[in-house]
């Protein structure tokens, strides 16, 4: 095995029912230099990337693994001695232990690769967690033959985490390998004081830099996203196109829908590596402001992220909606959106209009009784383009509250004329995007950058810096 393992190398730590291991000397000295962007020492996976069960549905669990290799197909002898599907061992061991079946599936690519490769050996199946076998021990060893075999492996991985590590951290604040909550510990040269549970049992587990970065890395690579919320992606693989939206990848029902929304130019293809560590959200089946009704008969006025009902005919037919562009759908094409506001005859424009008057000079955005101001012609440009501007009168257009000005929309690549940063727009913020490499990197065409004036971007708070999930090869070590 490539690196000091845990456990129970030591019969005495066994029968003393501790749960701990024996680790040989590792000599190795880094330097805080040396260390990946982005990777903290102190913090390498949260609680809940350790310990929620629930983080990766059976369903989703198995996509991802058939996406990433030959795992999800392989036929494997659980702990009874039947032959199941690999996912099945995985998934049962994480809800018995209330493990997370994503750090299962990293520890067993950071053990053996075998997430990833096509052809893994018998070997690399019988030690997959890496449990029990050290730098030194010979895998023949007596003593380690009962860890010995997949379901085995993931079996006392996670045991050994939840019932040993956890337990021990709990009851007197160490692992049996030292780490703790604020115990800060020299490891290959470096100070390291764990901020969490998760992350000294990484270090009991694994007790040296170099086998952290690379689960890590895994983690980074799968699982932590890369992209910008509002950002609409294509898979090169599938070619499904998706909105990136709360930490979910929402998948576009037909082009036709994708072409409501954005340019299909501004669309980034991405690699369905990628887009593994999104769950999926629910399908995005109608355009913005689209009419739908279920089947009780309510009408709801569609938007990007909530549906709103709209209380009664007498309201539907007032605010001037339309009763031919109504949809009947399935109660289920409505479960996914939640709620938001109903739409009463105190409504005014829910679909948004654009109004000016003759005696000034601007346009406003009118939605929901709100009026937001268009600082610059550039907003028509990019998203009102063909749309009517009606003209009112200063009294009309003053009944509608002042609002905060209209804003660019996720996802938007954007600069100041005489200014050479490129900025992303998340969440109403302005994150600059660091390098060129990185963004080459997330996908982002050139042409798409929009220069816009000053006077807009001043309209925006500023996010911090986009860094994507690092990925980089390891520089430390090769393997381990």
């Amino acid at each position: 095995m490539r690196n000091v393992r845990h456990v129970l190398a030591s019969i005495c730590l066994i029968t003393a029912g501790t749960g701990g291991a024996f680790f040989p000397a590792y000599a190795a000295t880094l330097s805080v230099s040396d260390l990946p962007q982005g990777f903290d020492p102190n913090f390498i996976l949260s609680d809940s990337d350790m310990f929620d069960p629930a983080a990766f549905p059976f369903d989703a669990m198995v996509s991802f693994l058939r996406a990433k290799g030959t795992l999800a197909t392989r036929q494997i002898a659980d702990i009874d001695g039947k032959q199941k599907p690999a996912p099945e061992i995985i998934w049962r061991v994480a809800q018995s232990y209330k493990v997370n079946p994503k750090y299962l599936i990293a520890l067993l690519q950071k053990e053996q690769s075998l997430v990833e490769n096509p052809n893994p050996s018998p070997s690399q199946f019988d030690w997959a967690a890496g449990y029990g076998v050290c730098d030194a021990c010979s895998k023949d060893d007596p003593s380690i033959q009962e860890f010995k075999g997949f379901a085995s492996q993931v079996e006392w991985a996670a045991k050994q985490h939840r019932e040993k590590y956890l337990i021990q951290l709990l009851t007197r604040g160490l692992t049996i390998g030292g780490q703790g909550l604020g115990k800060t510990a020299v490891i290959d040269g470096i100070p390291v004081t764990p901020t969490n549970h998760a992350t000294a049992m990484l270090y009991s587990y694994t007790p040296h830099l170099h086998g952290n970065i690379n689960l890590w890395r895994i983690w980074q690579r799968w699982f932590k996203p890369s992209l910008p919320d509002g950002a609409i992606v294509r898979s090169n693989q599938t070619q499904t196109t998706y909105l990136i939206r709360f930490g979910q990848k929402r998948p576009f029902a037909s082009r036709a829908v994708v072409s409501s929304i954005t340019d299909e130019e501004k669309i980034i293809n991405v690699d369905e590596t990628s887009l593994s560590g999104y769950p999926d959200g629910t399908a995005i089946k109608f355009p913005p402001y689209a009419l739908l009704r279920n089947g009780d008969g309510e009408i709801y006025l569609l938007t990007q992220d909530v549906k709103r009902h709209i209380i009664g005919m007498d309201v539907f037919h007032t605010l001037g909606f339309n009763e031919d562009e109504i949809n009947d759908v399935p109660d289920e094409d409505l479960a996914g959106y939640p709620d938001g506001d109903p739409i009463t005859l105190a409504s005014s424009y829910p679909q948004g209009v654009l109004l000016k008057t003759a005696t000034a000079p601007g346009v406003w955005y009118v939605e929901d009784g709100k009026r937001h101001a268009l600082a610059d012609a550039v907003f028509l440009r990019l998203y009102f383009r063909g749309r009517k501007i009606k003209n009112v009168s200063v009294e009309k257009l003053e009944s509608f509250e002042r609002a905060e000005p209209y804003l660019l929309h996720a996802g938007e690549l954007v600069k100041a004329p005489d200014e050479p940063t490129v900025y992303v727009v998340e969440n109403g913020a302005l994150r600059p995007i660091p390098s060129e490499e990185i963004f080459e990197r997330v996908g982002w065409k050139w042409k798409n950058v929009i220069t816009v004036p000053s006077k807009v971007l001043a309209l925006h708070t500023k996010g911090d810096a986009f860094h994507p999930s690092v990925t980089e090869p390891a520089t430390l070590a090769t393997s381990y």
